[in-house]
Parts: structure tokens; C-alpha cells; sequence
């Protein structure tokens, strides 16, 4: 087996080889749910705001079965297996977070043994001391044993839960309901935007700090604040892909923004749209503001793309108040994603095995 350093965003050959094993696992992990695009796998794979992102893959060695094709990707190679890792540049110096994604026909053959200590070695020459890594249950099951985390010095330490709303069982007529204004927030009004207006951008970013005290379990995470910059950056890539964005905010009487939510589509998953965020500064909390505004949103959904089939998200386990909306819109549990962080060696230091 061959780990390689891939640059899929650059090099057609490199995402042709990935998208099989990115598809294969998401449907694995995901069961019962369309197959994430090309878009999506370009985006993740591309460096973020103050981020560098390393992507590395699995390939069968040349004449094996299943040969992966010449050291370029290309040949028709396919990855058993690869992962992405993330490193901030300007806070979290301390982490690397990795996402691995191994279909189950290729875990017995140590794919994801092989990747893990990749990502520690990554890690490890990024000069960070922490790996976090998160898991369908499902996966979780098969290959993150008690054994597996304790041998390597790991730990739990905090559960998501993705919740999917069937768009086919919604009622609209309650939708409308809960949109509306009611006694507690008829004073704000809604905005909707893809990118958002200048007049708007640096209240927007101040709403976007209000994700800083969600709550994480025991990870340790700096979300750090939101400048104008970061959000444009974020909006230019998003083009980028050809993602389409739902932003609506609510507007104190004074114009400042108090809440929003934000739904992302990829262009070639046109059966599933993503709540990225949703957010009620401190100040305007209480006041059944997160779902009124997630209501407007889904509506904006239901009208503009009628064959969306699924909207998702993913909340924190110990995120009761959020949990609580979306129930309440409907959606149900599809999976727990368990987080786990994994100490990393000083470069030199013996690999994890």
C-alpha cells in the first residue's frame, strides 16, 4: 500500500481517484441518503480562511489487485481510502483536524490504520500537539475500538447528532406559522441574501461570533471572531464551487442584525441542502427568534428548488435548545458522530502504532 500527497483541486485525475472511496463511505456512513458530489469533495479539499489543508490517499501497490495506477493519479487509479486534514494558521495552533473516509470493503486490508498514522505524521510535521477526528456511529463501530483509542492515548470528547428533515412530510401551512411574526419578535424584520450586502457585513460578522459559546462537549476549540475579510473569503469560495447559499437574518429596530441562519446547496446534490449555521447573539435570545428564522428559511428552500428532498444538520448532543428547534421543524436523528482527539508526537518521536 502507497500513501500519497494529492492535490484533487488542482489535478482532475487526483479527484477522479478520490470520488469513488468519498462516495462509496458517505453512503456507508450516511445510509439511506444521496451520495455527496464533486463539489463538495473540491471545496473540503481546498485550504480555508488562515488554513492550510493537506489531502492524502491510499492506493494498492502497482500489480497488486486493484493496481492504483502511476504516482500522478492518473491510469485510472482509485484511492482505497484518504483523508483531509486541516491546520489554522492564526488560531488552534495546537490542532489538526482530519476527516478519513474508507469504504468498509477496503478496512480489512489496514487502510484506515495506514491513514490514521499518516494524519499523525501530518499532524506531527504541521507541529501540532492535538488530532481531532469525528466518526458516523456507524463507522465508529467498526473501527474506533476502546482498545484503538486507548492504545493510542485517546479520548472522547464530545458527540454530534445530524438530523435530516424529509422535505415531502413538511407542513407548509405550519411553516408559515412559525415564520410569521408572534408577540416576542414582532419588532425585528427578516433579510434574505446569497452574498451578503455590504450594509450588512460587519453586523453579520459580529451575529457570526454568536457561535462561539455553543456548547462542544470537552473540545477544546477557539472559534476566534469573524472580520469582513473571512466572510468574504468564505462567500468567494463558495462561488468558487458553484455553492448556492439561503442567508436570512433578523434586524433589531435599530438595523443591527440579532439573529440569522444560513442553508448551503452544492451544485451536483440537488436532493439535499445543509443548515451551516444558525445564530442568536446573546442579547436577543429568548424570543423564538432561531425558529422563526429557520421557518423563512426552509419556505425560501421549498420555493426555490422544489426537488430539494432533504435539508440537514449537525448539532452538538449537549446543544439542547437547538435540538429542541429541530424537532420541532420535524427533523429526526439520522446518525451520532462521535469526536475524538488523539495526542500527537513530537516529530522524531516514535509513530503511533
Amino acid at each position: 500500500m502507497r500513501i500519497r500527497t494529492l492535490s484533487p483541486a488542482e489535478n482532475p485525475a487526483e479527484l477522479d481517484a478520490l470520488l469513488p472511496a468519498f462516495r462509496a463511505a458517505s453512503v456507508e456512513a450516511m445510509p439511506g441518503f444521496p451520495a455527496p458530489g464533486a463539489a463538495r469533495l473540491l471545496m473540503w479539499a481546498t485550504p480555508g480562511y488562515h488554513q492550510r489543508t493537506t489531502v492524502f490517499g491510499a492506493f494498492a501497490d502497482e500489480g497488486d489487485e486493484g493496481d492504483a495506477g502511476d504516482e500522478s493519479g492518473g491510469g485510472g487509479a482509485v484511492a482505497l481510502g484518504f483523508g483531509i486534514q486541516d491546520v489554522e494558521t492564526s488560531k488552534n495552533r495546537d490542532l489538526a483536524s482530519t476527516q478519513l473516509w474508507v469504504p468498509g470493503a477496503a478496512r480489512g486490508e489496514g487502510v484506515h490504520a495506514a491513514l490514521f498514522e499518516e494524519a499523525v505524521r501530518v499532524a506531527a510535521n504541521a507541529g501540532r500537539q492535538r488530532l481531532a477526528m469525528a466518526f458516523s456511529e456507524i463507522e465508529a463501530a467498526a473501527v474506533v475500538s476502546d482498545e484503538f483509542v486507548e492504545g493510542h492515548g485517546g479520548k472522547l470528547t464530545d458527540c454530534a447528532i445530524r438530523s435530516a428533515l424529509d422535505l415531502r412530510a413538511v407542513d407548509r401551512a405550519l411553516l408559515e406559522q412559525w415564520a410569521a411574526p408572534s408577540l416576542k419578535n414582532s419588532s425585528y424584520t427578516f433579510v434574505t441574501w446569497d452574498q451578503c450586502p455590504e450594509e450588512y457585513a460587519q453586523s453579520f460578522c459580529a451575529a457570526l461570533d454568536a457561535m462561539a459559546d455553543q456548547p462542544m462537549g470537552e473540545f477544546d476549540y477557539d472559534f476566534g471572531t469573524v472580520e469582513v475579510e473571512r466572510l468574504r473569503f468564505v462567500e468567494a469560495r463558495g462561488v468558487r464551487f458553484g455553492v448556492r447559499r439561503y442567508n436570512v437574518a433578523a434586524l433589531d429596530p435599530r438595523g443591527e442584525i440579532a439573529g440569522f441562519t444560513s442553508m448551503i446547496a452544492y451544485p451536483d446534490e440537488p436532493e439535499t441542502i445543509e443548515i451551516a449555521n444558525t445564530g442568536v447573539t446573546r442579547q436577543h435570545r429568548g424570543h423564538g427568534l432561531g425558529l422563526r428564522l429557520k421557518a423563512a428559511a426552509h419556505l425560501w428552500v421549498l420555493r426555490s428548488q422544489p426537488d430539494a428532498r432533504w435539508i440537514c444538520t449537525f448539532n452538538n448532543d449537549a446543544n439542547k435548545w437547538m435540538l429542541d428547534v429541530n424537532r420541532a421543524l420535524g427533523y429526526q436523528a439520522a446518525e451520532r458522530w462521535p469526536g475524538y482527539e488523539f495526542p500527537v508526537p513530537v516529530p522524531g518521536a516514535r509513530a503511533l502504532t
